[in-house]
């Protein structure tokens, strides 16, 4: 009895740590794909891309990105720990930077940053002001299916809320999470 116990728990740890890296490794690829859509719009309406989060870092970016590379720097690259890898890298929080954005100026890519946001709403008016419309935002978000959508942790930070955007959706929504990890 204690034998098919233990073997189920492995069995479960197992599938568990499966699971996520395949879905971890799929995230990867749809920020690649979401990415490459950003960066076209940007090209066709020759305004600038705008990405919100660093490339290059973070446990998930530096971890896939072994396997997959999922995006690169924009026009502007903006992170609240800079991006040093990019040449156009810019530390500072991504409200107190829209805010110096022009309206109806911009494309916006964002991947992985708005989860962790307590200003969220703020955040969506100010993206929908520079980008002139959903059509110019581009996000990539952890899927809620996920356990990462709810224990991820930066090296300051907690997720705090589900992202819903374009272009899998037509406008911008979230859903705050319950459970808050320390």
């Amino acid at each position: 009895m204690l034998n098919k116990l233990i073997l189920t728990i492995i069995g479960l740890v197992v599938f568990v740590h499966l699971y996520e890296f395949l879905h971890g490794m799929y995230r990867q690829m749809e920020r690649q794909n979401i990415f490459k859509q950003a960066k076209n719009r940007s090209i066709k309406m020759k305004r600038p891309l705008l990405v919100y989060g660093d490339p290059y870092n973070g446990k998930g970016s530096k971890f896939f990105n072994k396997f997959i590379k999922g995006y690169g720097c924009g026009d502007e690259t903006v992170d609240l720990t800079g991006c040093l890898k990019c040449k156009n890298g810019v530390k500072s929080d991504m409200l107190k930077h829209l805010k110096t954005k022009a309206s109806n100026s911009q494309v916006i890519f964002v991947s992985c940053v708005l989860e962790y946001l307590d200003d969220i709403e703020d955040v969506f008016k100010e993206m929908k002001r520079v980008a002139g419309g959903f059509e110019n935002i581009f996000v990539v978000s952890v899927n809620e299916f996920s356990l990462a959508a709810y224990f991820y942790q930066d090296s300051n930070h907690s997720s705090k809320n589900l992202i819903y955007g374009p272009p899998k959706f037509k406008d911008l929504r979230y859903k705050k999470l319950c459970i808050n990890v320390h």
